[in-house]
């Protein structure tokens, strides 16, 4: 289940990914209403593609280092999981209480 305490990362790259989106949105529509406006609209063609251009220079920059965090995130909990291994069978099992039988 998800969890707002545990997965800090993935709420504010989520978060920032929206904001990135309307950001975008509200200043692409901007400069096109004025172009329309003005009656030359061509004029705003290249603001319109360096705000394009820096989306999805932004967009791939927070979802790689997002994708990057997992990864360091699920190597920690394999590398916890590997341990907790090791500790657990390295103590013996107070659990078991029935003697052993001899292989034959």
């Amino acid at each position: 289940m998800f969890s707002f305490k545990k997965d800090k990362t993935g709420f504010f790259s989520a978060l920032s990914l929206i904001i990135l989106v309307v950001a975008t949105v509200i200043t692409t529509g901007i400069l096109l209403a004025q172009g329309i406006k003005e009656g030359n609209w061509e004029y705003y063609s290249i603001p319109i593609k360096i705000v394009l251009a820096v989306f999805w220079i932004a967009g791939m920059t927070i979802v790689l280092t997002r994708i990057g965090v997992f990864a360091v995130q699920r190597g920690n909990k394999k590398l916890e999981e590997q341990q907790s291994g090791e500790n657990s069978a390295s103590q013996p099992d107070s659990q078991n209480t029935d003697p052993e039988q001899p292989k034959s």
